[in-house]
Parts: C-alpha cells; structure tokens; sequence
C-alpha cells in the first residue's frame, strides 16, 4: 500500500443519492485488483476523516473510481456527496482488501455476483474485469426502484449485448413491471433458488461474490449455504463493520518491549519540520500494538479498530506478531511483513515495527 496526492478528473451522478468521483493520478504508476478498495482522507469541521470506498472502476481504466451513496449519518459519505465537485486534491491510501477477483477463477468457473445498493461498486470492479466470452456472469441485484439502481443504464446495456445475465428484486410499492427478470418483491430464498439452479449450469462449481447490505447479504449466503456451495466459493466483503470475532489471546502474561520506527512533525517559527524517531515502548500483557502506541503518544492513523478498514497498517521487520482478524490484507501483503496494528500482539522481545 502507498499513499497518493491524486486529482479530480469528473464527478459523475448516479441516481438522486449517488455520485462516482473519477480521479486522475497524473499518469503516476498504480496498480489494484478487481474487488479492492482505498482510504480517502478528509478535513471535515476541522476533524480528519478517513473512509474505504470500493474501486468501481477496472484496474486497466486510465481513470481509477469510486461510488459513493449518500447514507444515514455519514459524515463521509455525506460530506463527498454534497461537496466532491470543490475537492480538487485527494488524500489517497491504496490499495487494500482480499475481496478480489482472480484470473484463475474466472478462467475456470462461471461468477455469481450478489449485490444490494451500494454493495454493487466492488462486484461492477469485478463485472467489467471479466472475460464475457469465457461465461456469462449472473448478476444478482436488490434495489428499491430502477431510478435507485446505481449503474442502471450500463448494465441494461450489457445485458442487452449478451454480455451479462441480471435479475433484479424492487420493493418499492409503486414498483410495476412484466420483465422476466424483475422481481417486485424483496427475494426469498424459493426465488434465489429458482434463479441460481435455471440459470448456472454447474451450482456447485460456480464461484459468489456478495455485497450489499448485511441481512441481504446473510440471505444470500444462506441461500447458497441451502444449494450446498462450498463455502471457500462464497466470497464476502461487508461495507458495515464487522463485529470482532471472539478469540482466546493465549500468551504468557508478560509484557513485551518492542521498537517502532515513525517520523514525527516539529513546528519551528510556522514551518514543519520532520524527524524519525525510533522508541522502545512497553506492550502490555493482551494489548495491541495499537493500543500501546497510542498509550505511548505515537500518533497512528486509525478509523474501524476492527480489522476491516487497513487504515493503521504498518510493516513488521523483526520479531513475531499475532494478528487476531484481518478483512484488508492481502496474502502477499502478509508475506511482505505488513500487519495491521489494531489486530497484532507481539509473541516475543524481538518485534520491530516501522511507521509509514
């Protein structure tokens, strides 16, 4: 992961709620996979911000973007809605997450993406990135209204180009239509049932991507769980944080000492002037390296806490960690060192940790 200065290039509106922000990285070389998300950064009321947002873009657009819906008290998401157009620089962290979409997989085995609102921006990364000569992807989709649909018109022209297969749930009450592929009800699992068993060949062998809001998103997956899908073909990625998982952290009680590298900002007669620093600070007995940083007032990046955002990642040079939940690193993040500091526990005195 890197940290970027990219510009606007176009804002475009979705639906009544929803804008994409395209961003231009000044030809800058930057690269994500299909299904991965950033971190953006804002001053709002002089408090810094920080938020994920997917990619809806695919990785070969000269233009990466995101999608964001306006949502109840968020102060992000809110905030880019209404003012996206005045932000011309954009404080950008990239790329995270393991929701990803591989070659290998696509080559092989026809995808099922599963969405609700918002939760299509990741899986259309994934739509535009696939091979539709290979197989046709089935798209899955729940939204109050057409107008709501957020990338209504490319994907009506997809599926009239033979390029994608879509059922869509309304629920909107004055909600009316006589397309095969409109549902004007909430789906059940008689109807994902019904969809999935018609239209994939092999149920079993296909691979599901799943986005959406939660209960929508845990129908989805008891509706595949009920058709007997191998749940390593059931890929999730959860927009809403994701409660901890419970864990017993078994260690010896004692606490461990540990290095961290970072640089800090001096102010000098109103200029900045930046210095690395190395500080051996304690960890206590259970408590993260997060948690102690802070303790020792080294000023860390942090926004979820729980494992999903990869806001506080820093890399491990030395030593061994335990790293409890993890929804934001890749394996080959994990093979570099990189850790995410809210989640990790030093296991011995020998750990060393350097700050971005």
């Amino acid at each position: 992961m890197k940290k970027y200065k990219w510009i606007t290039h176009k804002i475009v509106k979705e639906t009544e709620d929803t804008i994409s922000i395209y961003f231009d990285t000044a030809q800058e070389v930057f690269s994500y996979l299909p299904g991965q998300y950033l971190n953006v950064k804002c001053m709002i009321n002089d408090e810094l911000v920080i938020r994920s947002y997917s990619f809806s873009s695919k990785p070969s657009d000269k233009f990466p973007s995101i999608t964001v819906k306006r949502v109840a008290r968020g102060k992000m998401s809110n905030h880019l809605v209404d003012n996206a157009m005045f932000i011309s620089i954009w404080e950008i962290e990239a790329p995270f997450g393991n929701f990803v979409l591989e070659n290998q997989i696509t080559e092989q085995a026809q995808i099922v993406l599963l969405a609700g609102g918002s939760g299509i921006s990741p899986l259309f990364s994934m739509l535009k990135s696939i091979d539709k000569k290979i197989k046709m992807p089935l798209l899955i989709y729940g939204n109050k209204s057409p107008e709501e649909t957020i990338f209504w018109d490319e994907l009506e022209a997809m599926q009239m180009e033979r390029q994608l297969n879509t059922y869509y749930s309304f629920t909107s009450n004055e909600f009316t239509s006589s397309e095969i592929n409109h549902i004007s009800e909430r789906f059940s699992l008689p109807i994902l049932h019904s969809i999935i068993t018609e239209q994939i060949e092999m149920v079993e062998e296909a691979h599901y991507y799943i986005c959406g809001p939660v209960g929508l998103m845990n129908l989805y997956q008891k509706a595949l769980l009920g058709l007997n899908i191998p749940p390593k073909q059931i890929h999730t990625e959860y927009f809403a944080l994701v409660p901890e998982e419970n864990f017993v952290f078994e260690n010896d009680d004692i606490s461990k000492d540990v290095i961290v590298n970072y640089f800090q900002d001096h102010y000098i007669k109103d200029e900045v002037q930046t210095y690395e620093c190395t500080s051996l600070i304690e960890v206590k007995a259970s408590q993260s390296l997060l948690d102690a940083m802070k303790e020792h007032h080294i000023k860390v990046p942090t926004a979820c806490k729980n494992g999903t955002c990869g806001t506080c990642w820093a890399l491990k040079t030395d030593g061994e960690v335990r790293m409890v939940n993890n929804h934001a690193l890749t394996e080959e993040n994990i093979s570099e060192g990189i850790i995410l500091l809210c989640q990790s526990y030093p296991l011995n005195q020998e750990v060393v940790i350097n700050l971005s």
